[in-house]
């Protein structure tokens, strides 16, 4: 009986460390912008954030807040995590401390919002939907007329594999304080948002 409890007890402190290790970050790029939509009285912000968890491995956190000042009620929150796997090559803008770093795969999505901001209906603005653990309830959200295999319809629909994005390492010249940790460029017309099912 010692035996085998000091057997779990080595069980549990190995992947205890193995998940540790997994959770530690390679490095961050960032990228933010704040707006202010007059005709409708609107600030809206958004930040991408994407995390390079070690030599293969991302996860890209997109995350949108609004709020209207003509009616305060009126706000949005919405958090997208995007995980899967990435190459990296030096940039083709040829400057030497950017990275073009390629979404190859998109593995998983884990997708959260709130607010009466992107719409009055309740399943319209408060939702949760995790392709990593799908319910029947999830599937009743996202599709109402239904779907045979809701995560996998979900993630296929909000793919974001093959995406190239652009960053700068200040970490490749130390000595230039003017470097950021960020994301330079994103293809034309790339939003991280999700905006229905």
């Amino acid at each position: 009986m010692k035996k085998m409890i000091a057997l779990l007890a080595a069980l549990v402190l190995t992947l205890s460390v193995c998940c540790a290790a997994s959770a530690e970050i390679k490095s961050s790029y960032n990228l933010s912008g704040n707006y202010f939509i007059e005709a409708v009285g609107w600030y809206w912000t958004s930040d991408d954030s994407l995390i390079l968890r070690d030599d293969t491995h991302y996860e890209l956190f997109h995350r949108e807040y609004a709020f209207g000042t003509t009616d305060p009620g009126l706000k949005a929150n919405q958090l997208v995590v995007y995980r899967g796997t990435y190459s990296i090559a030096e940039s083709a803008d040829d400057e030497p401390c950017h990275f073009d770093i390629t979404l190859e795969t998109c593995e998983g999505i884990y997708f959260e919002q709130h607010g009466k901001g992107f719409g009055r209906n309740p399943l319209g603005y408060a939702m949760v939907l995790d392709t990593d653990h799908w319910t029947d309830e999830m599937t009743d959200i996202a599709y109402p007329d239904g779907s045979d295999d809701g995560a996998a319809d979900f993630l296929n629909n909000h793919n974001i594999a093959g995406i190239t994005i652009t960053v700068e390492d200040l970490r490749e010249d130390l000595d230039d304080v003017t470097l950021q940790n960020m994301i330079v460029s994103l293809p034309e017309g790339t939003n991280f948002g999700i905006t229905e099912g």
